[in-house]
């Protein structure tokens, strides 16, 4: 089935407008409307947190850098990936020198560039690094995981105060700015909104925050507003406020930000699809358009991805390049993947990294992420060659590769209710996305308890270093107006929490509360991987390569020369986070089986540790083909884990059953030999506290029946 997309237009802000705002400064670049507004709302003393919902390619990222181009503020921008950050980086060395400002003033920082940082730097800690780059730019783009950890207080410097980096943000900030806020979950909502709350009441200097996201999200936009935050908050939606026009140009005052586009819709997964459509649609694309033709496949596996680029590799002409874009290839790799005639990537290319292409095949989970890589489409003219040559675009192509059982809910009546799409229908994209909204994909589970259970541990966090010695005076008031927002946001008590917090402790289960503390929640399984290839080493998950890879197994020791054989350098403080050293040997064919078999003693748990998160003592591995499996399992049997037992359950039921998204990773579980044969899913890490607070309000049946509330 296909259907065709119209042109979206942007409204451009009204000449009078911008000259009563920036007066006689002629800037460099047309303001669009809802940048304006972005701009003016970030200035106005009455309010302190603005949301900004423009459509994807509508330049949401300049409307957060106003502030600074303009020479008003000074920006910490925090990107859910550092590879928006990276590119957010060359975007704004190119931005920067228009508005008369210079490259030094903006930096990238993530935890691998501070960790080079402080290889160079002599005699100072990784706080004096980090606060010293903080302080010598006017822009720094990073990852909220960062201001998770100062806010956190991870960052500490020799004779100061805990608080004291933390504490410094907001006088050498005026502005934070959050992009593609939408894809948080809520752990990570909760963990922001905590580290906000503290910035917000110990400073008495002006501050702003921007959430910069195309979906308004109520799980963000509700807290605020309970938190004290909704006279001081403005949306900025340039949907409802007219600031969109489709089909045909409207005229001068308007510019064309996505391109019409024809959408075929196929039910297929992308190995599937690809058998016959690298002949009826890739190869045709390249041979119409030539220089002309640019392509991107996204899909939802690093595996299918690192697949793809194999097959077509091996069966399209040498002078249409392929190259891969995922969590398993290096820098250098990833960079060039932008100026291939096809990049196969996965989630690290879908939110918002800028690309040029005119032919997009793409998976798609849910229907953010639908709307999310669909918005990877249209929005260039054309791009410029190695040899500077611009080639300009005649035509834009989706091929959207759905279950199923989607692709019937949109073309098929079902349960009375009347055909979403039809073959030839042409759609405005918003329309397209409030149909994609609309119960097409199963909406998942959002933890939305998770505060209350789990994130009260990172408030409780503050409080207990806002009450240490050193700081507790001056920050006592602080402290107790924190205690009280912190209750709102959690809707837990904090003197509970800290009590709790300390029967973990004295249970030695504290490693649970740590978990939790942490933004995105630890991987507690690293691998350190040479591949070939790649001219960095990587760090992987090892459920995924054990299932996915033909492996050896390396020696810290090992390792580390055959890196400095290939020339690659590795920083100590990268080794020392790595459980296991493997070198890749190839994909497998087909994804093994792997499963994990429980210790006697957590075979020997009763139904009141199930379905409720627990400290696993450790465990080993069944099923993996691996020569080397024995001794990983030597390693593993006494590594102990935050994970989550759901008897009677295989992984697939589980995930269905309870709603969950790919993120939520599940693996079988077996008992010890010598217990009973009962068996069910596992969940680890973060995984595992989300799925505690959701199965504390929706619990599943013993036998691996139906949910029941």
């Amino acid at each position: 089935m296909q259907i065709t997309t119209l042109p979206v237009y942007s409204k451009l802000a009204n000449e009078s407008d911008v000259s009563r705002v920036f007066g006689d400064r002629v800037l460099p670049v047309q303001l669009s409307q809802h940048q304006l507004a972005t701009y003016e709302a970030l200035l106005n003393p009455d309010v302190d947190v603005v949301i900004n919902t423009a459509m994807t390619g509508d330049g949401k990222s300049l409307a957060g850098q106003l502030a600074l181009l303009a020479g008003k503020r000074n920006i910490l921008a925090l990107f859910p990936t550092n590879e928006l950050a990276q590119d957010q980086l060359r975007s704004s060395e190119l931005l920067l020198p228009q508005w008369g400002g210079e490259v030094r003033d903006v930096t990238q920082i993530s935890g691998a560039i501070l960790d080079d940082l402080l290889d160079d730097a002599e005699h100072l800690s990784r706080g004096e690094v980090l606060l010293r780059e903080l302080k010598n730019h006017a822009l720094v783009l990073s990852n909220p995981d960062l201001l998770h950890a100062i806010t956190q207080f991870a960052y500490q410097q020799y004779g100061r105060a805990p608080t004291h980096i933390a504490g410094a943000l907001p006088m050498l900030f005026d502005q934070l700015t959050f992009d593609e806020f939408h894809i948080f979950d809520a752990a990570q909502i909760t963990a922001v909104l905590t580290g906000l709350l503290f910035l917000y009441e110990q400073t008495h200097k002006p501050f702003k925050t921007l959430f910069l996201s195309a979906t308004p999200d109520q799980r963000l936009i509700a807290p605020l507003r309970n938190l004290g935050f909704g006279s001081r908050l403005n949306i900025i939606e340039p949907q409802r406020a007219g600031w969109y026009a489709h089909g045909a140009n409207p005229g001068e005052q308007w510019r064309e930000i996505l391109r019409g586009s024809e959408i075929t819709f196929a039910p297929a997964r992308a190995e599937e699809w690809i058998v016959n459509g690298t002949r009826d649609v890739l190869l045709p694309w390249f041979e119409q358009y030539g220089k002309g033709a640019k392509a991107a496949i996204i899909v939802n596996s690093v595996a299918t991805a690192l697949r793809l680029v194999e097959n077509l590799r091996s069966v399209l002409p040498d002078h249409i390049h392929v190259e891969p874009n995922t969590g398993l290839n290096g820098r250098s790799t990833r960079k060039k993947s932008y100026d291939a005639d096809i990049l196969v990537g996965t989630s690290t290319v879908d939110v918002g990294v800028d690309f040029r292409i005119n032919l997009l095949i793409f998976e798609s989970t849910n229907a953010g992420t639908f709307m999310q890589r669909l918005g990877r489409l249209g929005r260039h003219a054309g791009y410029v060659d190695a040899q500077k040559q611009f080639h300009a675009f005649q035509a834009y192509k989706a091929v959207a590769l759905v279950p199923r059982f989607i692709y019937e809910r949109l073309t098929e009546e079902i349960d009375n209710q009347p055909v979403k799409l039809h073959a030839g229908d042409i759609i405005q994209r918003d329309r397209l996305g409030d149909i994609m909204n609309d119960r097409v994909f199963p909406v998942p589970t959002e933890f939305k308890h998770y505060a209350r259970f789990w994130g009260r541990f990172q408030a409780a966090k503050v409080l207990t270093v806002l009450s240490k010695k050193q700081v507790s005076t001056p920050f006592a008031p602080v402290r107790e107006r924190l205690k009280q927002r912190y209750q709102t946001l959690t809707t837990a008590s904090m003197g509970k929490a800290l009590h709790e917090w300390q029967g973990y402790r004295d249970s030695k289960e504290e490693l649970l509360v740590l978990e939790s503390q942490a933004f995105r929640g630890g991987n507690a399984f690293p691998c350190g991987v040479i591949k070939p290839g790649e001219d960095e080493v990587l760090s992987y998950d090892l459920f995924w390569l054990l299932a996915n890879v033909q492996l050896e197994l390396l020696s810290k020791k090992a390792f580390l020369a055959a890196a400095e054989r290939l020339g690659i350098s590795v920083r100590p403080a990268w080794v020392d986070r790595q459980l296991f050293f493997l070198r890749w040997q190839g994909l497998l064919d087909q994804r093994a089986f792997i499963s994990v078999r429980l210790t006697p003693e957590a075979s020997r748990w009763g139904a009141e540790r199930h379905h409720t998160a627990q400290v696993l003592p450790g465990f080993t591995l069944d099923g993996s083909t691996q020569p080397f499996l024995n001794t990983l399992n030597d390693k593993l049997i006494t590594r102990a884990t935050a994970a989550l037992l759901i008897p009677d359950y295989e992984p697939q039921d589980a995930s269905r059953k309870l709603y969950l998204t790919a993120n939520i990773p599940l693996l079988p579980y077996s008992n010890a030999a010598d217990a009973d044969s009962r068996s069910g899913t596992i969940a680890f890490g973060r995984a595992a506290l989300l799925l505690d607070s959701h199965l504390r309000y929706r619990k599943l049946s013993g036998d691996g029946g139906a949910i029941f509330c």
